[in-house]
This record gives structure tokens, C-alpha cells and sequence, in this order.
């Protein structure tokens, strides 16, 4: 894992492309998006609590692999039983969210490793499906999904928790757009 240092203090780029991204797609999506995402950083973060030793601990670690599934699932959760009802733009705004969440982090997690090509291929993408967010149809998202995997395996990045995360992003697209009732 990478890290950048920022006031002596070290930062995983992992996180901050996570942030970055979240910023810039919580400028223009309705709050289930901040809420979800909320949702998953703190069920993720204090999912350490199960295994911790110290106070200090939840101050700096967090919950892992079990943590980022944990958090996963409980937003899901929340978009699926609690935002579609309350958000009714959730089912135009979920998939352009997702696969622009995708692509986005993607995009500025290369940069941020240093790795302009990937990164450039990644936000040419995302510009494209900017372009065809009107005509999002179950081809376009599944061809979009496809062509990530295929781009992250090319880098030699597609591992089983991202394609995993992914799947289950995917899945939650899925039941919120084919759900009739909220």
C-alpha cells in the first residue's frame, strides 16, 4: 500500500481516493449517496471494535476485510430498504452513481500512484458514461462492468475483493431498479 505523507502524518492513498471520489459524486447525487457512504465508513472503521486491545487502536486501525464487508452490507441494506422509499430519484441517479464510482476512484487512485496511463483509460471512461447517462440500459452496465474488470486486469489489480465489491455493487443496482415499490 502506498502512502502520502501530509503534515507528518501518513495517509494510505487508498483512503484519500476513497474521499475524493465521494466528494466529487456527493456534489450532484441526492443525500441517500452521503448517507450510504457514511454508513459503510463507520460501520467499517468501528468494526475493529470486535477485535480491539486498546482505545487507541480505534483511533488509527480499522476493520479490515470483515470491516469493509460488514459496511458493505449494512449500506446496501440502507439503500435497498430505507433510501429507495425516501429518495425516489435513487433508482435514475444508482446506476450512473455506481459505475461512476467505479471508474472515478480508479481514476484517481492511479494518479495518485503514479500511474497516468490506467488513470487516463479510466477517466476516458467515466467521461463516456457521463456521456450516455440517458441511455443506461442493462447492456451499457454490464459492458461497463466488464470493461473494468478486463482494465483492472490488465493492470494486474483484479483481485478477489474487488471483484467481489464490484458483484455485490452490481447486486444492489439490481434489486434497487428492479424493485417496483421503493
Amino acid at each position: 500500500m502506498t502512502y502520502l505523507q501530509l503534515f507528518g502524518v501518513s495517509i494510505p492513498t487508498l483512503w484519500i481516493a476513497i474521499l475524493a471520489t465521494a466528494f466529487l459524486l456527493s456534489i450532484k447525487l441526492d443525500d441517500w449517496f452521503s448517507n450510504a457512504l457514511f454508513i459503510y465508513i463507520i460501520v467499517w472503521k468501528f468494526s475493529y471494535i470486535f477485535r480491539w486491545e486498546s482505545i487507541w487502536g480505534l483511533l488509527y486501525f480499522n476493520g479490515g476485510i470483515k470491516g469493509h464487508w460488514l459496511g458493505l452490507i449494512s449500506a446496501g441494506i440502507y439503500m435497498i430498504l430505507f433510501a429507495a422509499k425516501k429518495y425516489p430519484s435513487i433508482k435514475e441517479q444508482v446506476s450512473l452513481s455506481i459505475l461512476l464510482y467505479m471508474y472515478t476512484f480508479e481514476a484517481i487512485f492511479n494518479v495518485l500512484q503514479l500511474d497516468f496511463l490506467f488513470a487516463a483509460i479510466q477517466g476516458a471512461i467515466a467521461c463516456l458514461i457521463l456521456s450516455l447517462r440517458k441511455k443506461l440500459t442493462w447492456q451499457w452496465i454490464l459492458l461497463f462492468f466488464t470493461i473494468e474488470l478486463l482494465t483492472l486486469s490488465l493492470q494486474h489489480t483484479l483481485t478477489l475483493t474487488k471483484l467481489f465489491t464490484f458483484s455485490t455493487l452490481l447486486f444492489i443496482l439490481f434489486i434497487i431498479k428492479e424493485r417496483k415499490n421503493g
